[in-house]
């Protein structure tokens, strides 16, 4: 009896380990042919701008800044963008090369 309501127990919390994980996949709905992001995760030292930043293959993505709070780094501001991974379909958050000059520019431009 102890084995049979483990193992229901167990199953049961395996199948709700999976569906959210499925949620926290999907970050955008589909309106025909465009898909709309409605999620990101950032944090609270992140924020957004009005800035575009385009890959070499021309797509464009919205340009964060993110301040670093811990470690050699604190006090910096860089510059990413959220991309998803065509293997997965998950969000990651891609730096973008010379970001801390980048973020140099924009906070400049915006004061």
């Amino acid at each position: 009896m102890k084995k049979t309501l483990i193992t229901i127990a167990v199953l049961s919390l395996a199948l709700v380990a999976g569906a959210q994980d499925k949620k926290a996949v999907r970050a955008y709905e589909r309106d025909g042919r465009t898909f709309v992001q409605t999620r990101s995760q950032k944090s609270e030292n992140d924020r957004a701008t009005a800035f575009i930043w385009r890959d070499k293959q021309g797509n464009e993505y919205p340009i964060f800044l993110h301040t670093y709070v811990k470690g050699e780094k604190a006090g910096k501001t860089t510059c990413y963008v959220i991309l998803t991974s065509k293997k997965t379909g998950k969000e990651y958050k891609y730096y973008i090369p010379n970001g801390e000059e980048i973020a140099k520019e924009i906070m400049n431009e915006t004061r």
